[in-house]
């Protein structure tokens, strides 16, 4: 039987499964852009587009094996937090939710568990 996992380093890549909303996620670790963009060209083969200012951290979708991934990069605590909240609120649009008053808490959980498996691994 195959072992379930939550998050497993894939060589500089985290990758967390959530299986409450069926979403994977690859949390790189980055000091800049450039590092984030060689990290996956070696280990993806996953061409990111240079962009014009540096930035803390950034979030895209791409697909990864007919699979839709979340990318999140972060050189920081801080930008991590607010790259993992674009994650999590793509996630949960993608499945109908939209942030209000009654669904923050669904929000708030989700966005807890991705941090929280980020953080116990770095």
């Amino acid at each position: 039987m195959k072992e379930r996992y939550i998050s497993k380093w894939v060589g500089k890549i985290l990758h967390i499964y959530d299986f409450t909303y069926r979403q994977n996620y690859y949390y790189i670790p980055a000091k800049n852009h450039k590092e984030y963009r060689d990290i996956c060209k070696k280990q993806l083969n996953c061409v990111i587009e240079p962009k014009d200012t540096e930035t803390g951290g950034g979030f895209n979708v791409y697909i990864n094996n007919k699979t839709e991934v979340c990318y999140i990069w972060a050189s920081c605590k801080r930008d991590l937090i607010h790259e993992c909240f674009h994650a999590i609120s793509y996630t949960l649009r993608g499945r109908g939710l939209k942030l209000t008053d009654e669904s923050d808490e669904a929000f708030a959980y989700a966005l807890g568990f991705l941090v929280d498996e980020i953080l116990r691994n770095i």
